[in-house]
Order: structure tokens, then sequence, then C-alpha cells
């Protein structure tokens, strides 16, 4: 199986065997759901070596990821892979400063094997350990390489979420707004299930979200409008059910040849809700004082950030509002080992999260970031103003 991985491998920094003394390494592993990966970084963000498993085939038939199959396949993976980066990454074990994983939220068939596999490393290895969130690994990502002081607003939008966040430091996140129902990736993946865009072009994979993009490319959203949520809710929270319900009965009662339309319909009106609730925690975060007095910094990150449609809707939202808009690379916004082992070396060189015994560390499917202040943003009744965030 191992032959057939899809492989992201970096552009490697090898480091000489005297600057590994000086430099502090970390291994991150990530397998939350269906990515098996591993990296090394350095404490410069440098990255020494990656790679990722992406398990798709496996689960093209079910059109679905069944995630007992991810267990099986993250366990047999694992110690090819993590063997594999150490390879590529020119170091021993005795060359680390601390092994990484990725803990929690996500599936717990997936989380068990990526922390039983790290459970048995670190004792072989007796390194330290850091406990990584999952969530928490998407934004910091934005810091590998660039100088981004907190605090700084965060978008996390993927197949599993969607919030945005005020991030005040390490582990220190004010959940401004967050899905109350469906995230944004799975309702995208859902559509392009939905219109069998795959079995069309004649391609045996998974249908997902990319594919959306690229067809509504060829629509006009106006011949197929559709409700955007929440409209008249003064508050950051988001809900992508009723669109998602709204567009599937769309769907089903179209011809194909109407697909490019709804689409780009379902696109628009998707990114639509999320600037719409985006732009009201800009303000409300100016109001309170919360960002920086200069140009503060909205990061956004997570899967859905691959879509270059909704990248382009976040920063015509922040020339808007004076805001600096980053956001990592396609490549690492989707799941992968570096962003695991980056959050733990921010960690590390914070003296903080550092696991007191690795072999009582357990997973956790859900986990908030932080907490809530909903309520305060909703009491407020920050006023928004009506718009149009995309080009079209």
């Amino acid at each position: 199986m191992f032959t057939k991985c899809k492989l992201r491998l970096s552009n490697c920094t090898y480091l000489s065997n005297h600057l590994r003394k000086i430099n502090k390494l970390v291994l991150g592993i990530e397998s939350t759901f269906n990515d098996t990966a591993a990296a090394v970084v350095d404490q410069n963000g440098s990255v020494l070596g990656e790679l990722c498993y992406t398990q798709d085939e496996e689960h093209v038939v079910n059109q679905g990821v069944d995630t007992r199959v991810s267990q099986k396949i993250h366990a047999k993976l694992l110690p090819n892979i993590v063997n594999e980066v150490m390879k590529k990454s020119q170091v021993s074990f005795q060359d680390l400063s601390a092994i990484a994983t990725a803990t929690k939220p996500g599936s717990p068939f997936s989380l068990r094997a990526g922390l039983e596999f790290s459970q048995k490393l670190v004792a072989e290895t007796r390194l330290p350990f850091i406990p990584v969130h999952h969530m928490e690994s998407h934004l910091l990502t934005a810091r590998l390489n660039q100088n981004i002081p907190f605090p700084f607003l965060t978008l996390l939008a993927s197949g599993g979420h969607c919030i945005i966040c005020v991030t005040q430091g390490l582990g220190q996140h004010l959940i401004l707004g967050y899905s109350l129902d469906e995230p944004p990736g799975a309702v995208f993946d859902k559509v392009a299930r939905e219109m069998k865009i795959a079995e069309r072009s004649g391609e045996f994979r998974l249908n997902t979200g990319a594919d959306v993009e690229k067809l509504a490319i060829h629509g006009d959203r106006k011949q197929m409008p559709l409700k955007i949520p929440m409209l008249n809710v003064q508050n950051c929270s988001m809900s992508f059910s009723g669109l998602q319900t709204q567009t599937l009965r769309l769907i089903k009662h179209s011809s194909e040849d109407e697909y490019a339309n709804i689409a780009a319909s379902f696109q628009f009106t998707l990114t639509s809700h999320i600037m719409k609730r985006l732009h009201r925690a800009i303000l409300y975060s100016k109001q309170e004082k919360l960002l920086s007095d200069q140009k503060p910094t909205l990061v956004a990150s997570g899967g859905v950030m691959c879509n270059s449609y909704i990248r382009k809707a976040l920063q015509n939202l922040c020339n808007i509002t004076d805001m600096n808009l980053v956001c990592p690379p396609p490549k690492l916004c989707s799941d992968n080992g570096i962003m695991i082992a980056w959050t733990g070396m921010e960690y590390l060189l914070a003296g903080k999260g550092i696991s007191e015994d690795p072999q009582k560390e357990r997973f956790h499917t859900r986990a908030q970031l932080g907490p809530d202040a909903g309520s305060d943003v909703k009491r407020k009744k920050v006023v928004v103003k009506s718009m149009n965030y995309t080009d079209d």
C-alpha cells in the first residue's frame, strides 16, 4: 500500500550536523481523519522533510470516508511514513527535541491510531511529547515563515469545522462565531456528490469541493439564486445546513446542463454568508479593541481555504476593512504533518504544553478551541451593511 502513496515532499532544508546540535527539531504526526502525515521542522520554520498519504482511493466505493478503514490504514502506514520522513530529513531520533501529535478533535478511530503509535514511539525514544489541537495547528501554520504577532483574527474553515476567533496567544482563542450545524467543507463535498461530478467526467475518485469550484467557473449564479442564511441574525455564527438543503433540492429538480449555474450560485451564497459573519467579527474586534491599533491581521486557514474564489472574497473584505490577510499556501491549508510539527515547536519554544505523562494522554473527538464570546457579539448589535464581497 505504501508504494501507492500520494506523497507531498517539501523542498527539504538540510542542515549541517553542527547546526542540528543548536537547532531544535520537532517531529509532527497527523492522523485526525483520512490523511496520514508526518514532518520534521526546525525552530526557524524550515521543513526538513514531510510526507502525506491521502486515503481517497480506499474510500471511493463508498463516496465517503469509512473511519474504521482509516484507522487500519493509519496504523499500517505510520511506521513507514515516519521512518521515511526521518530519512528524508537526514536526522535520527536522537537529534529530535520533541514529538508532537494531533490528539483532538477528529475521528475517534483515526485519533486512536495516531496516539497509540506516538505513545509507543515516545516510550522508545524517551522524547518529550506535545499533544496538539488540530484546529489550532491550522491557524498557527500561518506563523511558520512569517512574523505574525499576537493577537490576530482567525477564520478556520474545513470539512469538519468553521470557526471565527481572536487568537490572543498559544492556547488562547476567543470564539466569536462558529458553524451551528454542517461545516462548509462537508457541504461542498455533498453538493459535488449529488452532482456526481467525478462520474460524469469518467473519473473513478471521490467527488470533492474542488470539483464544485471548477464547475462554478462555467456557470452564471444569477440563473439559480439561493438564499443567504441568517441575514437578520446579528452575531458571527454560521449555518450551512439550510443552504445545503436548498442546493440539493435544486440539483434534484434540475437538468445536468444547469449544474454549472447551481455550482456558481452555491459557491457565491456560501462565500457571502461567511464574509458577512466575518465582516461583523472584524467590526466587533476593532470596536472592543481586541486587535492591534495598527493594521491588524486576519489569518484564514483550513481545507476550504484552498478555494481561490473564497480567497479572493477574503482579500476584498480585508481591503474594505483595512486588514492584512494571511493565508497559508493551499498545500498547508489541507491536513498535513508540517502544521502539527510547527505547533509543537511553538509550544516547545514557549515552554508550554509538554505532557507530564505521555502514556496517560487521551484523544478527544470534540475539543472547543476557547471560550465563547458569541453572546457579547450579539448584545453589541454590530451592524454590517449589505454588500457584494465577490468580483462577480
